[in-house]
């Protein structure tokens, strides 16, 4: 039975852990395991061991180290490049070209690698130089980036939805379909707003000034990255294989791309490679453990029983609740990154959720766009601090108040996505 005591132990540990600088998959676990011995007894401890079994054996996990590795070989294969650099090579003469090609780009590799911060490194490295030579302003560079790397994480493959999923039992394949349309939605957005937002006077660099019988050349070149959606997501969508081998074919296809077709890589650079995408798996992992611990401790004092009976007896109304939802998830994410807020409140949200008779596809994408706030609002945005990998020299609060007014444009696909759910539910 849920006490103020076992909340009080939780929250306590969790916060104490954090301000000592713990890293947050330990603090999530930590908090986790001591609320579990000295609220419920060691006798439950069992438990940790059995959730972590079950959670991590499951099939669908083995996609997110995969997702990473491909996107890995796909960075340092300069693949992301070669498609901004195509689609930029037919826009960047029109007003607003560049910032359209840049959201392109970022469309297309979020339907690749299913991470908002790999988009943002890869497509960003490039957009956000060029979109300064043309004398964009930095509140339209930063911000289309920040908002188009978020894609990464709604567009499928995406790892939040594999994340969700494998917490309730959804199916991974709906959960990519119901993601396209509202990716789309918000790409499309982006788009009309750069085009009445860039400069009228263009800056063409006189080495961008190709003919058409060279862009097409170049886009012929770049034919087999452009296919890259298509190879992930077109097997998934025909029934072909899962969301999980999905991902080991386009590990393969990108080793093929990079390493044989355009040779961006040599086989010996793959050891590198690998390393670094263990490195990123190990510590999203290290995430995913403490907070399954963490979820564990809820479960056994009964918080998300507690909860779902309370919002039941008390006869909230389901949008008050699902408005309820959203602000956490706001706030939350100001100041942790996605997969622990995901594995954090999903087990408790998704029983209320169902009880409130919401679809459970739809309550998964309405998740994934409050993630995309998550990627970009201050202090803890991990596009932001990307964007400033990505250019050192700008200052952190520059870039936190450039981009902090295109969380509107995620807000208002939220919106839309709440008030006409058919858009997520009719497709099925």
């Amino acid at each position: 039975m849920i006490t103020l005591t076992s909340i009080l132990i939780l929250l306590i540990a969790l916060f104490t852990c954090l301000l000592l600088g713990v890293p947050i998959g330990f603090s999530l676990g930590l908090s986790g395991l001591l609320t579990i011995l000295f609220t419920v007894g060691d006798q439950f401890m069992i438990q940790v061991p059995m959730t972590l079994y079950k959670s991590l054996s499951e099939f669908i996990f083995l996609a997110i180290p995969l997702y990473i590795l491909m996107g890995e070989i796909l960075y340092q294969g300069k693949s992301g490049e070669r498609i901004f650099w195509v689609i930029n090579s037919w826009l960047h003469r029109i007003r607003g070209g560049t910032g359209v090609a840049t959201v392109t780009a970022y469309t297309f590799f979020a339907a690749i690698v299913g991470s908002s911060m790999t988009s943002v490194l890869t497509i960003g490295k490039i957009a956000i130089p060029e979109m300064g030579k043309q004398n964009y302003s930095k509140g339209l560079t930063y911000g289309l980036s920040a908002i188009g790397g978020s894609l990464g994480i709604l567009i499928p493959p995406s790892i939040p939805l594999i994340l969700y999923a494998s917490l309730t039992n959804t199916s991974p394949g709906k959960l990519f379909i119901a993601g396209i349309i509202p990716g789309l939605i918000l790409a499309s957005i982006l788009i009309i707003w750069t085009s009445i937002k860039a400069p009228r006077k263009i800056k063409v660099d006189s080495d961008s000034l190709v003919s058409v019988s060279d862009r097409i050349r170049k886009t012929i070149k770049a034919l087999p990255d452009l296919l890259l959606p298509v190879v992930v997501l077109g097997g998934i969508y025909l029934g072909i294989y899962t969301p999980t081998e999905a991902a080991a074919v386009g590990v393969i296809y990108a080793i093929v791309l990079t390493v044989f077709i355009h040779k961006n890589l040599k086989i010996t650079e793959l050891g590198h490679v690998f390393v670094e995408s263990v490195k990123t798996t190990s510590m999203l992992l290290s995430i995913v453990v403490g907070a399954l611990v963490f979820g564990a401790a809820l479960t056994l004092v009964g918080l998300p029983t507690y909860l779902s009976e309370t919002f039941i007896a008390l006869s909230v109304s389901p949008w008050v609740a699902l408005l309820i939802m959203n602000i956490i998830w706001i706030i939350m994410g100001m100041f942790l990154e996605v997969v622990s807020i995901i594995l954090i409140t999903v087990p408790i949200f998704f029983p209320i959720a169902m009880a409130l008779g919401f679809d459970p596809i739809w309550f998964g994408i309405i998740m994934v766009l409050n993630m995309e706030l998550a990627v970009i609002t201050p202090p803890v945005g991990m596009n932001l601090f990307a964007i400033k990998s990505v250019i050192p020299e700008e200052r952190l609060e520059i870039i936190m108040k450039s981009v902090l007014p295109y969380a509107l444009f995620a807000v208002l696909v939220l919106a839309i996505v709440w008030i006409f759910p058919s858009i997520v539910t009719g497709i099925f």
